[in-house]
Parts: structure tokens; sequence; C-alpha cells
């Protein structure tokens, strides 16, 4: 019965040390976190305005008022030409009583900050003496910004609140607890004389060494010199946030002392001792799991609220020109910025405040739509829209609200005015349109001095030979430009027309190549209605008999056809010439640029199978 209430005691012991050592753990983490997070709202202010001098120092006294264990937060920008030094914005806030006082920054944050840009990511320093006489730790971030470090957030704990903070924890109990940093320093002790000193001064010392050189768990029962009780003692190496190095946790808990307890049992009988032992060891071990885990879970999302509200309030009053507000899951404000507030009093006759319904401002068509918009982004969406309210065009991003466990609990909004931005796309659109029709137009008018040179010559050797034939060749001549000119302000044209006109322009060609030039159709009458970019084939068989041999020898057959998916083909064997280049031309770069303006389908062309083929997508 002595061996089995001796292994009880050592057993919650153990237990308890190890609940102290999470408490410990977590509020460590916690330190070290949130300068993390805080780095992160700096990143974001500055992808917003730069290095703003405003947004950094309300940062770093809202984290001062906040975090009772801080002595200090301060800031250092990175010179851009030389990054292993400050640059020229160099904040640092400190409490001075009940008061935060700027100052200057002194030679040891100086020192810090080449120590982080020589170590290139976060650390926490050795303790150290302030000019003020307490004792310090320096959490550092680098502020990063492209995979580029362009400031150093630092946070100065003050050791002896720090460890204060903790054990005000009644979790602890009569617990004690030995934190020693990665230098071998001791962080916390209840003896606070030892707090600062190296690990060397320490009874403990030697099995110190050894954990962390083995980084392994280890626990034993020894004399506490500080309690002069026997103790449980818990060694546990913990990596703290996101440092690569770890630190040392040691838990000291008082044996208990179960005796008398024992005895009573023994005084009645052991079947119900056995069990009145087992249920109150269950009991305590569940109710002390489920305690610690709720107290868990709720500093988790306390800690992860104040974080989100001190990081939203930074960004958000660091605009004048977004729009942002956040509303619960009953569409009721949870936070606003000033520009949102004096959007809805100029342009909705309205002013809001906390807790008031958002939808209540709105009227009408514009009130049902922001409904959806919010109830989709509380389904979890998050997505942008962009509308017109008052003459003014807008563009708004909705993101879901999400807590510790994924559920969504609410929405936010940013809002921006795009009216600029639209009219500036606006004059780039037109500006595409007018260039694509210069360059047809171009491709128009080189048609007439160079085709009408080689007609007049052919029509030359007519006149005299056969003369009925050259009144028929004057008649297609005068088509070919009627139609260029009636064609010349129109971007589009039916299959119909253009087939018409690449007829007349053919039989011109056929003067001059006979039958060695023949044109192919396969076209079925339904996609006659389709339209084109004007003089487009024209331009493509104006290619075909400009770059291949075409002779008795080696007569050149242009086909033109229409697939089913509704893309016009012409094709012809490739027999190039040897005496030009054959890369694609102006006309074939200019449809290439006119259908891009047109919409997303583009021509394709290339040689496949000894054929030169060009699909043209119709409208």
């Amino acid at each position: 019965m002595a061996v089995t209430a001796g292994k009880m005691s050592l057993d919650l012991a153990v237990s308890k040390a190890q609940n102290s050592f999470l408490i410990v753990k977590n509020e460590l983490d916690g330190s070290v976190l949130r300068t993390g997070l805080m780095a992160n709202a700096l990143v974001e202010s500055i992808d917003f305005n730069g290095q703003d001098e405003k947004v950094i120092v309300k940062t770093l006294q809202s984290e001062l008022k906040i975090r009772n264990e801080l002595n200090a937060c301060w800031y250092s920008s990175i010179d851009e030409n030389d990054t292993s030094v400050p640059g020229k914005l160099n904040v640092y806030f400190r409490k001075k009583g009940n008061e935060i006082v700027k100052s200057p920054l002194l030679n040891k944050q100086l020192d810090l900050i080449e120590k982080l840009l020589i170590q290139g990511r976060e650390m926490i320093s050795a303790p150290y003496w302030s000019s003020d006489n307490r004792l310090l730790a320096t959490v550092l971030e680098p502020v990063i910004k492209n995979d580029k470090i362009v400031g150093v957030l630092g946070t100065d704990l003050d050791l002896y609140l720090f460890q204060q903070h903790f054990y005000d924890n009644e979790s602890l109990g009569r617990a004690y607890v030995t934190i020693i940093s990665e230098q071998g320093f001791c962080i916390s002790h209840p003896d606070e004389n030892l707090i600062g000193k190296r690990i060397d001064t320490l009874a403990e010392g030697a099995r110190i060494h050894e954990v962390l050189a083995s980084g392994n768990k280890y626990q034993e029962e020894v004399q506490s010199d500080y309690l002069q009780v026997p103790v449980m003692r818990v060694y546990q190496p913990v990596k703290i946030g996101n440092l690569d190095k770890k630190w040392l946790v040691t838990v000291s808990v008082p044996l208990f002392n179960v005796k008398e307890s024992v005895q009573e049992i023994r005084n009645s009988t052991f079947l119900i001792g056995l069990v009145l032992a087992l249920l109150l060891m269950v009991f305590l071990y569940f109710s002390q799991r489920r305690w610690f885990l709720e107290f868990s879970k709720r500093q988790r999302a306390e800690r992860k609220h104040r974080n989100e509200v001190s990081k939203l309030s930074s960004i958000m009053e660091s605009t004048d020109q977004i729009m942002i507000f956040s509303v619960d899951k009953n569409y009721r404000y949870t936070s606003f910025n000033s520009v949102h507030k004096l959007n809805l009093e100029k342009n909705e006759g309205d002013s809001v405040r906390l807790g008031s319904n958002s939808l209540d401002t709105y009227y009408g068509d514009f009130r049902i739509q922001m409904k959806k918009h919010l109830d989709r982004a509380l389904a979890g969406d998050h997505f942008l829209v962009e509308f017109q309210r008052h003459g003014i065009d807008y563009q708004q991003i909705f993101n879901a609200i999400s807590d510790a466990e994924g559920k969504v609990v609410g929405v936010s909004s940013f809002c921006f005015d795009i009216s600029e931005t639209l009219e500036l796309r606006r004059r780039a659109l037109e500006e595409e349109e007018e260039k694509v029709k210069a360059q047809l137009k171009n491709i128009k008018n080189q048609i007439n001095p160079h085709f009408l040179f080689n007609s007049l010559n052919s029509l030359y050797a007519l006149v005299e030979g056969e003369p009925k034939l050259a009144r028929k060749f004057i008649l297609s001549l005068s088509k070919v430009y009627r139609y260029l000119l009636d064609s010349n302000n129109s971007n589009l044209i039916s299959l119909k027309q253009e087939l018409d006109f690449i007829k007349q322009y053919l039989f011109l060609q056929k003067i001059r190549f006979g039958d060695n030039l023949l044109l192919e159709y396969d076209i079925k009458d339904e996609a006659l209605s389709r339209k084109l970019p004007s003089v487009s084939i024209q331009s493509l068989v104006e290619n075909a008999i400009k770059h291949n041999v075409i002779t008795s020898e080696k007569p050149l057959t242009i086909r033109i056809s229409v697939s089913d998916e509704y893309y016009l083909i012409v094709e012809n064997p490739y027999q190039p010439r040897t005496d030009m280049s054959h890369s694609p031309g102006t006309g074939l770069k200019t449809l290439e640029a006119l259908y891009a303006f047109l919409g997303d389908k583009q021509p394709v062309y290339g040689i496949e199978n000894g054929f030169f083929r060009v699909k043209l997508p119709l409208f």
C-alpha cells in the first residue's frame, strides 16, 4: 500500500509538472509570436503606403499598452543601398511610470540590429541591464518585403515582469519554474537574484548542461535548495516560436505527503481505499486536463482576437482612399474606418456606429444586392465585384472572417474608387482600336498602288489583242476598287461579300497566271452570314501568290473552306520562291492584332503536311 501511495504521489507530481510546462511554453510562444505578428502587420502597412512613420508609431504604442511585460518597442528601417546598416527611420518607445516616452535608439539596440542582419532571421538576445536598471531580453524580428529585409522590429521584455506575468497564473499552484535561454542564461527563477545569471551559478547546472546537450526530456526526484523539500523536477527542452534553437524549461513540483491519508484508508477497507484513490486520480486528471484545454483554447482565441484587432486597426486608418468595414453574421458593424464613415455620410446621408445594421444604410435594389454579397461571403466565399453608385465606379472585395475553429463569424470588406482606372482603360482600348483600324487601312492602301500597277500592265496587253476580255477585265477591276472603298471604314464584313470580292480579285490575277493559278471552295450556305475582318482573305491569297512558285510545272491551288467549329481555312501547297524571305508578313501580323482586339480567339497558321494553312475564327 505504501508503494502504491508513493507511486500515486509521483504520478500526480509529474502530471502537475507537465501542465505547468505547457502553461509556461504558451506564454513564451506568445511573446515571440506576437512580435512576429507585429512584423507582419508592418509589412502589410508598407504594402499600402511605404514605410509610413505614423502607422509604425501607432502599432508600437498600441503593443506597449496591451502587454504589461514589455519595457520598450522599437523599429529601425534598413538602408536600401547598404542592407547591413540601419536606415533613416528609427522609432523607439519605452515605458516610464504610467507614460510612454519616445527616445533615440541606444547603442545596445544598434548592436542587436547588427547581429540580426548577420543572422538573417528572428532571434532573442541574451539578458542585459538597461540604462534605467531593468533586466531585459529583446525579441527581434526582421520585417521582410519582396524577400528583402526592409526593417528590424524589437520588443524589450522586462524579465521580472515577464516572470510575474505567468506566476500570477494560479494553475502553477506550488510548482515553480526555471527557464534557461539558448545562450545559457537564467530567464526565470523564483529566486530573483539568479535571473540573468549563467547556469553555472545554479545548483542543478550540471544536469541542465546534460539535458541541453542531449535534447531529451528528463525527470528526477531531488531535494529542492529553494523550497528545502523533496520535489519532482522535470527538464524539458522546448522550441520557442519560430526560433530554430531550443530553450530549457524545468518545473519543480513538491511531492505530496500521503501517509496520513493512506493510514486512514487502511483503517477502513482495502477495496474502498483503492477505489477512492483511483477515482480521485482519474477525477483530478480529467478535470485538470479539461480545464487546461479550455483555458488554452480561450487564451489562444483572445490572443488571436487582440492580434487581429491591432493589425486591422493599423491597416484601416493607414489610408485615406480605401473604405474598410467588417460586420458580424447579423450584418451589424464590428469595425469601420473613417473613410467608410465619411463616404456614407456624404453619399447615403446616413451616419453609422458600431453595432448598427449595415444594410439599414442602403435602400432599393442596391440594398438587395449588398445583402446578396454579404450572404455569399458569410457562406465562406472570397470574391471581388465592380459596380457604379452615385455616378462613381467602385471595386469591392468581400472576405469571410473565421474563428480559430474555421467557423465563419463575419465579413470584412475593402472598397476602392476605380473611376480613374476605368477611364484610363477605356482610353487605352480606344487607342488600340484606332491603331488596329489604321493598320488595316494601311493594308488596303497598300493594295491600291501595287495592285493597280500590275493590273494596268495586264490591261495594256489585252487592249489590242483581246478587247472583249479587256472590257471584262476593266469591269472586274472597278468592282475590286469599289469594294475597297466601301469597306474602308468597316472592321467586319460578311463571308459572302468577302468571297465575291475574292472572285473578282482572282479573275484579275488569272490574267497574269492563267490556269497555273486555281481557287477551290468548300463552304456551306449557313457559314456565308458569318463575319470576318475585311480584305483578310485577299491578304492571305496575295501572300500565297507573292511567296510561292507559280508555273505550269508547279501550278498553285488555293483552297478555301469552313470547319465545323466555324474557322475559315485558307491553304495552298508550300512551294516557296527561293529569291525572297518567307517569314510572316505585315498582313498576318495585322490580322493577329485585329483579332486580339475583337476577342479571345486568334488566327492559327503554319506548315502542315506540305501545305501552308491559315485558320481564321469567324464571328
